[in-house]
């Protein structure tokens, strides 16, 4: 059931409250599409270096001997990284191992803040 009011000075229908929902809704919706389609660029940007993509390239490569080589021994093992090349002023760093878990950080004195 539709109840409309009088309209007047600080009174609003139940249609008014709505189209004022819908409308602010709308334009959030329209704001975080415009802010979020920003952000591919912003990444594309950083990584368009040279030396940045060796480093992403070597963070691919230490993911991949990570997991291969717990295909082979049945858990895992960093034993896999020894011969990784990296690029100048890269590193690797392992910041939690175990059998079944690990996580490590590639990053680069000469590229900062892209992985």
């Amino acid at each position: 059931m539709k109840v409309t009011l009088p309209t007047g000075f600080g009174v609003y229908t139940s249609d008014m409250a709505t189209n004022r929902t819908r409308t602010l809704l709308l334009a959030l919706a329209l704001l975080a599409t415009t802010l979020a389609a920003c952000v591919p660029s912003a990444v594309a940007d950083r990584l368009a270096d040279p030396a940045a993509q060796a480093v992403a390239r070597t963070a691919e490569e230490t993911y991949h001997r990570m997991e291969l080589g717990r295909l082979r021994t049945g858990s895992y093992t960093t034993n896999v990284l020894v011969d990784v090349d990296l690029p100048r002023g890269a590193r690797i760093t392992v910041e939690v191992f175990s059998d079944d878990d690990y996580r490590l950080r590639v990053d680069s004195d000469i590229v900062a803040d892209v992985i």
